[in-house]
C-alpha cells in the first residue's frame, strides 16, 4: 500500500470547522473521527487546541452550526462533536478519497479553506482518485511514499509547529550541548523567544505523546 499526503484547497468552502481553525485563540483543529453517513449535515468529533471559551463563543455565533457539545478539556485542547451545514467540497473530498481501497488516516488537520489529510491504498486508486478531484480544488501534494505502521506519527503538529521545530533543528538546537538559542531561533523565524518556546513546547509533547499512543 502507499500513502499521499496532501493540501486540499476549497476556496469559497468556507466552513464552521475552517472557521474556527481561523479564530483568534485557536491554534489548531484536528479531525478525530466523523459519522459513517453520507450526508450534507456531517458530524465531527474534533480536538481544538484553543481556551474553551473560545471554542463555545465561535461554534455559538456560526448558523451553520446544527449541534455541538464540548466532551471535554484538558491541558489546552477542548474536545467537542460538531454537527454542520456542509458544502458540496466536503461530500465530493469524502465520495471521492474512501472508494475502492482508499482510507483517509486521522487526524485530519484544518486550516481557513484547507485540509491536510493522508489517504492510504493501492497505488492506482490513489491515483485516480487524484486525478478525478475537479480543478476547483486546489490539490498540493505534500509527501508520498510506502505506507507503514506510524508513517503518520506526527502529522498532528500545526504548521507553524512544525517550522518552528524544523528551524531549531536545522540550527542545531538539539544537539548536546546545543547549538542554538531561542533568541537565534527567534531572529530566523521574525518572532518572539517566547514564541519560539512555546511552539517548540507544544510540538515536543505532541511528538512525545504520538511516540507512546
Amino acid at each position: 500500500m502507499e500513502y499521499v499526503r496532501a493540501r486540499i484547497g476549497m476556496p469559497g468552502a468556507e466552513t464552521p470547522i475552517t472557521t474556527l481553525a481561523e479564530a483568534d485563540g485557536v491554534d489548531s483543529v484536528h479531525l478525530l473521527a466523523g459519522g459513517v453517513e453520507d450526508t450534507d449535515t456531517p458530524t465531527y468529533a474534533l480536538s481544538i487546541e484553543a481556551p474553551e471559551e473560545t471554542v463555545r463563543s465561535v461554534l455559538e455565533a456560526d448558523a451553520d452550526v446544527l449541534a455541538w457539545d464540548v466532551s471535554g478539556a484538558e491541558d489546552g485542547v477542548v474536545y467537542a462533536y460538531v454537527r454542520f451545514r456542509a458544502p458540496p467540497e466536503i461530500g465530493l473530498l469524502r465520495n471521492r478519497l474512501t472508494r475502492d481501497s482508499l482510507v483517509v488516516l486521522l487526524p485530519a488537520t484544518f486550516h481557513l479553506e484547507s485540509v491536510v489529510m493522508t489517504v492510504v491504498g493501492a497505488p492506482s486508486d490513489l491515483s485516480d482518485a487524484f486525478e478525478a478531484l475537479p480543478p476547483t480544488l486546489e490539490v498540493t501534494v505534500l509527501e508520498v511514499g510506502t505506507y507503514r505502521n506510524g508513517v503518520h506519527r506526527g502529522r498532528s503538529l500545526t504548521d507553524r509547529q512544525r517550522e518552528v521545530l524544523r528551524t531549531a533543528y536545522e540550527l542545531g538546537y538539539y544537539e548536546h550541548p546545543s547549538e542554538t538559542s531561542h533568541e537565534e531561533i527567534a531572529d530566523v523565524l521574525g518572532c518572539a523567544p517566547s514564541t519560539v518556546g512555546e511552539h517548540l513546547r507544544k510540538a515536543e509533547r505532541r511528538l512525545v505523546s504520538d511516540a507512546f499512543d
